[in-house]
């Protein structure tokens, strides 16, 4: 009888999160082969579980909140992909991609019109992506440094003595003016190897996502209670400073010895998959439709509303949601 209650109580001690990990696991094993974990890259695992979790309450709230996706497969656990879910976990453990930290790790939701599921892509985010630049340099960096310069600034590109530098002086910190472009620096630690990006503003809105919502880069959008087009201020000098660091991250050189199988994926899936039009248009449909209905995003496949806000729990925040109920009651 007393080993009965034992394994009862051991049974209770597995958390959500933990079962996730083990889920995560064989699905990879059993697909791509034999998978060897370090402790942190397991405890990164147990920390996308949580946010994992958030995101698809979310896009649950929205699916329900939306007349045209009433039909739709609910949000759940049971209705996610994870044979692919898995595969991104890994990848990005082993990149050692934080989900708890800002702006490392968000994750994109949508359902797959051919299988009927939800797929679940997780995206670097800009803090993510200067990790993952210092971590695969050829040279070792010391720091990436990325600014938005505005009119009332002062900066100046250096060479001397081989060395790329700049200088830069905000002169009136409480009346900027506009931002009139960027700047990245990467530091190595060999300074002989330092590299100044810099960028206009024209050639920052370049790179702006055919895509992007007005919610977030600024313009014109339709306000469906006065039936009329008004403008929206947007977040354009946030869409801008994340713009300037992918382009700063890309000028890192990397070690072709470091390359492996997770960075390649995790890499080509933020390439093909760029996450400002997505994240945006995503973050946007929150937005307008946090008291009504769902517009859908015009795309190969339906996307879903996600969040990324969980991302800026604190550890302490992640403890206590671990606590929490998850969505449906995952079936792992």
């Amino acid at each position: 009888m007393n080993n009965q209650l034992q394994k009862q109580e051991n049974k209770k001690e597995i958390t959500a999160s933990e079962r996730f990990t083990s889920m995560v696991m064989k699905e990879f094993e059993g697909n791509i082969g034999e998978l060897n974990l370090n402790d942190y890259q397991r405890q990164l695992i147990r920390n996308y579980f949580i946010g994992i979790d958030n995101a698809l309450r979310i896009a649950e709230t929205s699916r329900q909140l939306s007349t045209k996706k009433k039909d739709d497969p609910t949000v759940t656990w049971n209705n996610v992909n994870m044979n692919k879910l898995a595969t991104d976990v890994v990848q990005n453990a082993k990149l050692g991609l934080d989900m708890s930290i800002p702006n490392h790790l968000h994750v994109v939701p949508y359902k797959n019109s051919k299988t009927g599921k939800y797929d679940l892509n997780l995206m670097a985010g800009y803090e993510g992506l200067k990790y993952i630049a210092t971590q695969f340099s050829l040279y070792k960096i010391v720091d990436i440094k990325v600014e938005l310069v505005r009119e009332n600034d002062t900066f100046q590109p250096v060479y001397k003595n081989n060395i790329e530098g700049y200088e830069f002086k905000i002169t009136n910190p409480f009346n900027r003016g506009n931002v009139i472009g960027g700047f990245g620096y990467i530091r190595y630690e060999n300074e002989i190897h330092n590299k100044l990006v810099v960028m206009t503003v024209d050639e920052l809105l370049k790179r702006k996502p055919s895509t992007a919502s007005a919610e977030f880069w600024g313009g014109t959008k339709y306000n469906y209670t006065t039936k009329e087009n008004e403008k929206v201020e947007g977040w354009t000098d946030e869409m801008l400073y994340k713009t300037m660091v992918r382009a700063t991250c890309k000028k890192v050189t990397v070690d072709p010895k470091k390359v492996n199988r997770s960075y390649v994926y995790v890499i080509d899936q933020n390439e093909s998959y760029y996450i400002e039009s997505q994240e945006d248009k995503v973050n946007q449909e929150i937005e307008e439709n946090a008291n009504k209905e769902v517009i859908d995003i015009t795309d190969s496949t339906e996307k879903l509303p996600a969040s990324a806000s969980y991302v800026e729990n604190t550890a302490e925040q992640i403890d206590s949601q671990t606590n929490n109920k998850s969505s449906e009651g995952p079936s792992f």
